[in-house]
């Protein structure tokens, strides 16, 4: 019997297909009900993850030649996109991330990373004047790193210690969920914990500001959970631990995703990328607030050095400053060198007073 290849999605449906074993996968959570889905047996490309969400949203890019995903309307289009990169790892079909999906499909790793940097430019050129809420967060080192132009994230907890502190809060996301044999006072247990409760914050502090939200324009959050690979290098891929870290990633994209979707009033993209980068491979690029000048191998390309943001404004000041001080200047000696001593100088008529008088 012949399938229809062409999905629609209900605005209210969560969850219609039980994703199984999981290793390489573009996984679709939730999407609006005017975007369809077709089948594909062609991979899509890391490469190519960030023009998709692009297309989705509607800002021009370079054309894909995978077609898994269309539009069923030119003048709708998501209010926002959530994207969540999940580090899988080797023996995953252990302990697979069993998540609820409504369209999943086979990614191949043609780039070590996955660099949004690139679309999150384009949405500040395309919607400028409209300050488009922007934000890219994971673990960088020791730090959690939220990168957004918005400083109402800079109370989310930075550093593990902080983080630590957090998750004792009666609020947190353990009070919520089951974490079983892992405890947030191993470190590597930590770093997956203060993973996931900084993505359960920055969605508090949307959830506290809906004026953020107000904005026409588009948009683009992205999220990378890393710690579960931690995990399971620690303990082993068939251990109890894996298993435990495997669910609580698992329940806590099925809540996330159902706190975005009531948050946006369905009208947001939520997909899960799970990939298994080589050992010295990253599965996304983050640009960090906190990071310090760092070396690379990279031939010199005789490229200009960055400047500050502050950098046009600062030197407009004072170039102008020294061009109006320089006329000033120029007026007060040319007023002097051109005065006639006998009628504009109080001196000289003073002076001549007094010698009449003597």
């Amino acid at each position: 019997m012949a399938t229809d290849r062409k999905l629609p999605l209900l605005a209210g449906i969560f969850g219609l297909i039980i994703a199984g074993v999981v290793s390489q996968e573009l996984i679709v959570t939730h999407a609006p009900k005017y975007v369809h889905f077709q089948e594909q047996s062609e991979k899509l490309q890391t490469s190519d993850v960030p023009k998709v969400i692009s297309h989705t949203l509607g800002v021009p890019a370079e054309e894909v030649s995978w077609n898994g995903l269309q539009h069923g309307s030119l003048f709708k289009r998501p209010k926002a996109n959530v994207l969540i990169s999940v580090t899988g790892y080797d023996g995953i079909k252990q302990n697979p991330l069993k998540i609820k999906s409504i369209a999943k499909y086979p990614v191949t790793s043609d780039v070590p990373s996955v660099d949004i940097g690139d679309l999150m430019n384009d949405l500040q050129n395309t919607f400028f004047d409209k300050t488009p809420l922007l934000l890219d967060a994971g673990l960088d080192n020791s730090f959690f790193d939220v990168h957004s132009d918005f400083d109402v994230f800079r109370k989310i907890p930075d550093t593990m210690r902080r983080m630590a502190d957090r998750l004792t809060d009666p609020d947190s996301l353990l009070q919520t969920l089951t974490t079983g044999t892992l405890n947030s006072s191993s470190p590597t247990h930590l770093k997956l914990m203060g993973e996931l409760q900084m993505i359960q914050d920055v969605f508090n502090t949307l959830s506290d500001k809906p004026e953020m939200l107000s904005s026409k324009s588009p948009d683009l959050l992205s999220f990378n959970i890393g710690g579960l690979r931690d995990v399971v290098g620690k303990h082993g891929a068939g251990s109890s631990e894996a298993a435990d870290a495997s669910n609580l990633v698992t329940d806590f994209i099925h809540k996330i995703t159902d706190d975005f979707r009531h948050l946006y009033k369905d009208n947001v993209m939520v997909e899960v990328l799970t990939l298994t980068p080589k050992a010295e491979g990253f599965v996304r690029k983050a640009r960090s607030l906190k990071a310090a000048e760092v070396t690379s191998d990279i031939p010199d390309m005789n490229l200009s050095k960055d400047y500050d943001e502050d950098y046009a404004s600062v030197f407009n000041i004072i170039l102008w400053l020294m061009i109006v001080m320089a006329i000033v200047l120029f007026a007060v000696c040319y007023g002097m060198w051109n005065i006639d001593p006998g009628r504009d100088s109080i001196i000289y008529r003073m002076t001549t007073t007094r010698l009449k008088k003597d």
